[in-house]
C-alpha cells in the first residue's frame, strides 16, 4: 500500500517542555492506523504535529514521500483532513450551513451519513452530541480527504453511537483514505483498525498489527491508568 503520510524521528515541545519523543510511524492508503495511550501519552500533540498546528523541533514529517513544512490550511488543501476532540462545529449555524462553510460535497452526505438528512436546515446547536459528532466526521469526509486525522471522536458518546462512527471510519479506508485514529475505547478500535502505535510518556511503546495488539489488549488498557492530562 502507498505511504501517504510519515513521520521520521519526530520531535515536538511546547514552550520548550519536551511533548513526543522520536515520533516514527506510517499511514498508508486504506488503512485504519490507530493511536493509543494514556492521558499525557501524547497523542493529540502527535496528531497536530502530524497536521502541521505544532511546529517539529527534530526529524520530519513526510507527505506522500516529500518532506512537509505547510502549516495545516495548505496541507488541508492538498488532501488533509482533520477532526478534533472539540467537535468544531458552528452551533448557530445549520448542518447545510456548517457543511458549506467546511466546503464539503453535499451530494456525498447522503451516502456518509444519511441519519443527517432530515436535519440539514435544523440549528446544530439543537443536534444532539452524537449527531454533531457526526456531521464533523461527515463535513470532513466529504471534502474527500486522502488522509484523515481524527481525535477521540468517541469523547462522551454513547456506545451505539461510537460504533456509528467507526464504521464509518472503516467504510473510509476500505475506500482508499488513510486513517489516523486517536480513541480511547482500546477494544472498539481494534475491531477496526488494520495497526496500532501505543504511545508511552511521549514516546512509541508499541507497534504491530491490529491482531497483535488484541493479544496484550489488557496491557494497553492498564497504561491508560498510568498517567494524568493529555498532551
Amino acid at each position: 500500500m502507498t505511504v501517504l503520510l510519515r513521520a521520521e524521528g519526530v520531535s515536538a515541545s511546547y514552550s520548550g517542555v519536551p511533548a513526543i519523543r522520536d515520533i516514527s510511524l506510517e499511514v498508508r492508503a486504506g488503512e485504519v492506523v490507530a493511536l493509543l495511550g494514556a492521558n499525557g501519552a501524547g497523542k493529540t500533540t502527535t496528531l497536530l504535529t502530524l497536521a502541521g498546528e505544532v511546529p517539529v523541533d527534530t526529524g520530519e514529517v513526510y507527505w506522500r514521500e516529500e518532506v512537509c513544512r505547510l502549516p495545516l490550511h495548505k496541507r488541508a488543501r492538498q488532501g488533509l483532513g482533520l477532526v478534533a476532540d472539540d467537535r468544531s462545529v458552528f452551533m448557530e449555524l445549520t448542518a447545510r450551513e456548517n457543511l458549506r462553510v467546511g466546503k464539503a460535497d453535499l451530494a456525498r452526505i447522503a451516502e456518509i451519513a444519511p441519519e443527517l438528512t432530515d436535519h440539514l436546515d435544523r440549528r446544530t446547536g439543537l443536534l444532539s452530541g452524537g449527531q454533531q459528532q457526526i456531521l464533523t466526521l461527515a463535513r470532513a469526509l466529504a471534502r474527500k480527504p486522502v488522509v484523515l486525522l481524527a481525535d477521540e471522536l468517541s469523547l462522551g458518546l454513547a456506545p451505539l453511537v461510537v460504533n456509528r462512527l467507526l464504521r464509518t471510519i472503516r467504510q473510509a479506508a476500505d475506500s482508499g483514505v488513510g486513517v489516523l485514529l486517536v480513541e480511547q475505547q482500546v477494544r472498539k478500535v481494534l475491531a477496526v483498525a488494520d495497526r496500532v502505535y501505543v504511545l508511552q510518556n511521549g514516546k512509541i511503546h508499541f507497534e504491530g498489527t491490529a491482531a497483535e495488539a488484541k493479544r496484550e489488549v489488557a496491557q494497553i488498557e492498564a497504561a491508560y491508568l498510568a498517567q494524568p492530562a493529555d498532551a
